[in-house]
């Protein structure tokens, strides 16, 4: 059975401290920086030993994977129906957005804490592309498929110009106070950087 990067082997993934060191790792997020968590903060949080701590996760960095790990599901919840789809649909393109900030919201500083480390963190690099491959390819089919149909105009290849969607998503996202206020504004950049004038007008609004 795999393991996630940085983890031990050890007891199961149902143990009650390893999960108290997840949410300990949660708690604080939400009031700091990553870099400003510490061990002994962690170990303190679920009520164990700075060694024992190490019995769980060989790092910090560990823990983080494993909450990144946790909510990686979520990221492309509600994603579906815009990525299988056709056409300037900018319904479906509100809803992922819209799943998507929320997440932002409520997990905003684990998300830019870890793109932030990612460019020197081997662990966090390997899950910030992943995630980034998976939607690329997605969109990139899409785009293919709508110029095929005629439905979306020529431009930059697909993958390109998914990799910019997807990079200019996330850095706003990144950099919102409240990201749901942005999804309107999203929808409207992300749909016309796709199809130009090619019904957009009809369908962002």
């Amino acid at each position: 059975m795999s393991t996630l990067p940085g983890r031990r082997r050890g007891p199961s993934k149902g143990d009650r401290r390893e999960q108290a060191i997840l949410e300990t790792a949660r708690v604080l997020l939400a009031r700091k920086p990553l870099a400003d968590i510490t061990i002994d903060e962690l170990a303190a949080g679920a009520e164990i030993s700075r060694s024992s701590f190490y019995f769980y996760f060989d790092s910090k960095i560990a823990v983080v994977v494993a909450l990144l790990h946790g909510i990686t599901g979520e990221l492309g919840r509600d994603a579906g129906p815009w990525l299988d789809g056709t056409g300037p649909d900018a319904g479906a393109l509100r809803q992922a957005l819209t799943s998507l900030a929320v997440l932002w919201r409520d997990q905003g500083r684990l998300l830019a804490g870890a793109l932030a480390a990612a460019p020197g963190c081997p662990p966090l690099a390997q899950w910030r592309d992943g995630m980034r491959a998976a939607h690329v390819d997605r969109l990139a089919a899409r785009i293919e498929r709508d110029r095929a149909a005629g439905l979306a105009p020529d431009g930059p290849a697909p993958r390109v110009l998914a990799g910019l969607i997807d990079d200019l998503r996330t850095a706003a996202l990144a950099g919102a106070s409240d990201p749901e206020e942005l999804v309107g504004d999203l929808v409207t950049v992300e749909l016309r950087m796709l199809y130009g004038d090619f019904g957009v007008s009809h369908s962002a609004g």
